[in-house]
């Protein structure tokens, strides 16, 4: 069965996870798909611009860039599952679950500002992680509001990691001024340093903030059929809440740092949904963010899971929704 043998720590495992990782990226790196538009793509943030007009130039790497990014973030996760021990057991179901929670929603499978800040984003993550129960936190903390700080110079709907952090310290530590001040002084830090930069240059110091603020306020009217998340939501929906309603209740036999881990996930997820509902300027590219939550519950969920065809099924739906979304786009 599918479940029995994607769940091991095996190099054929692994090897059947790239493919279908790849199967799914299929459409972008043959350039069958039609290219859709962000809100992104006419306010820029100052990090993203150069790039996004540079690799623009080039179609071939326009379509494989985008994959060799979403590839690292993968292997980021992994690394980060097995220093963090977020599940029971190594697997490579983390990076297939995360594919399925996000590059499977095909219009989001393009160079944008949310895959380009993923690996930063992740980076905050790891580094807050680390800070449970360290007796010297500060370098973790600064570390890690670095990577927030460039994160969303990157991508605006970055920001919704400042109040993520905020939640984390509260959760992780106890509270100590000099932490809280550490960490949101190092957000800061690459806007004051491209702050500095402009000024030298003699342009408009703020415009970046300007651009930040039009970027989430803003609302627009996305190209994006909305089917296309009906169709990959309705497969995933069932999968995720069983897996909230199985992984959770069992989190008091589990480790006080594996619990904190799992509620600080609960909250990056809920906080990147509501930034999606609620914020205008907040499009389907912020899956990417709530995909890394989203794909260690559902690993921890599989990996315990009891074999058989209800498992089977559960893990078969998020496929056959990746599946149903590449159907839709491509009879289009």
């Amino acid at each position: 069965m599918l479940l029995k043998v994607l769940r091991k720590n095996t190099l054929g495992a692994a090897s059947l996870i790239i493919m279908l990782v790849v199967l799914v990226w299929l459409p972008q790196l043959l350039g069958m798909q039609p290219s859709f538009t962000f809100l992104s793509d006419s306010f820029p943030m100052p990090f993203y611009e150069p790039v996004a007009e540079l690799i623009g130039r080039f179609p071939f790497w326009y379509r494989f860039v985008p994959f060799v990014l979403f590839f690292l973030s993968g292997i980021f996760l992994l690394n980060f599952n097995t220093k963090h021990i977020i599940t029971k057991t190594r697997t490579y179901l983390p990076f297939l679950l995360f594919t399925l929670c996000s590059a499977a929603f095909l219009p989001i499978q393009r160079l944008n500002p949310a895959l380009l800040s993923l690996l930063f984003i992740m980076l905050g993550i790891d580094h807050t992680f680390a800070t449970y129960q360290k007796r010297e936190p500060l370098d973790n903390l600064f570390r890690a509001g670095l990577a927030i700080g460039v994160a969303t110079l990157i991508y605006a709907t970055g920001v919704i990691m400042i109040f993520w952090a905020a939640i984390a310290l509260l959760v992780l530590r106890s509270f100590k001024i000099r932490e809280w001040f550490v960490l949101f002084f190092a957000i800061a830090v690459p806007w004051l340093a491209y702050f500095v930069y402009r000024f030298i240059i003699n342009v408009e110091v703020f415009e970046p903030f300007h651009t930040l603020v039009l970027n989430l306020k803003t609302d627009y009217e996305s190209a994006i059929d909305d089917r296309f998340f009906w169709i990959w939501g309705g497969f995933l929906a069932a999968p995720f809440a069983i897996s909230l309603l199985t992984v959770y209740p069992r989190l008091a036999f589990q480790k006080i740092a594996i619990r904190r881990y799992y509620v600080l996930f609960l909250y990056l997820f809920l906080i990147g949904i509501g930034a999606f509902i609620l914020v205008p300027g907040v499009s389907y590219e912020v899956f990417y963010i709530t995909a890394v939550p989203s794909s260690f519950i559902l690993s921890s969920y599989y990996a315990d899971a009891k074999e058989g065809i209800w498992a089977e099924i559960q893990l078969w739906l998020p496929i056959l929704g990746a599946l149903a979304t590449h159907v839709f786009l491509l009879n289009r």
